[in-house]
């Protein structure tokens, strides 16, 4: 059985709102004092739709690793769209570059991509002691480099998140009624959802 696990490398360079537009958003526009709060509610927010939808909305930066060779890997992260590289521990321990040449990314429906292996790829044997992370794939997911690329929908999405999360600071408050992520946000996300990542 092969043992797969992907890891964010690096964050996105932008986040799909600016904190400009959240406070448009929560109608405190002309308010600063919780600016720096509510940049960290932006992020959580991406990360939250990120994590219900299996896709990725700003183009971020994953390594996924594997411990056998297959002729197609699907990758664990939605929206992958571009193989950085593949690095591999040969039987001498020696980490290896795959060369591009033997390989492309494979685009299959929603969302969903795959590390494709030519045939003419001979698969190198790997260094033998256990370890799950003989095979090692760089890899780009999202929507693009900006908030213009997301559909809209998810930016409405990441809006309401960050909305409930401002207007609701604590998990449960004793004595007031439980206020759970509102309807609209899962019922977007339920739209984009990957159920193979």
């Amino acid at each position: 059985m092969d043992i797969a696990n992907v890891t964010r490398i690096t964050e996105p360079g932008a986040e799909p709102l600016t904190v400009a537009e959240a406070k448009e958003h929560l109608r405190l526009v002309d308010f600063t004092d919780d600016d720096v709060y509510i940049g960290a509610l932006i992020k959580a927010a991406r990360r939250y739709i990120e994590d219900k939808t299996g896709r990725t909305l700003i183009d971020t930066v994953f390594e996924q690793t594997l411990s056998r060779w297959q002729t197609c890997t699907p990758l664990l992260r939605g929206n992958a769209h571009k193989i950085g590289s593949v690095k591999y521990d040969d039987d001498a321990a020696a980490e290896q570059t795959v060369d591009a040449a033997d390989y492309e990314i494979a685009q299959f429906a929603d969302g969903c991509a795959g590390l494709y292996l030519h045939s003419t790829f001979a698969d190198p044997a790997l260094y033998d002691e256990p370890g799950p992370a003989r095979i090692r794939i760089r890899f780009t997911a999202g929507y693009g480099a900006a908030s213009a690329d997301i559909p809209g929908d998810l930016l409405h999405a990441v809006k309401f998140m960050v909305a409930h999360l401002y207007d609701n600071r604590s998990p449960v408050a004793a004595g007031v009624s439980v206020s759970g992520v509102p309807f609209t946000v899962d019922a977007i996300c339920g739209n984009y959802k990957i159920y193979n990542v």
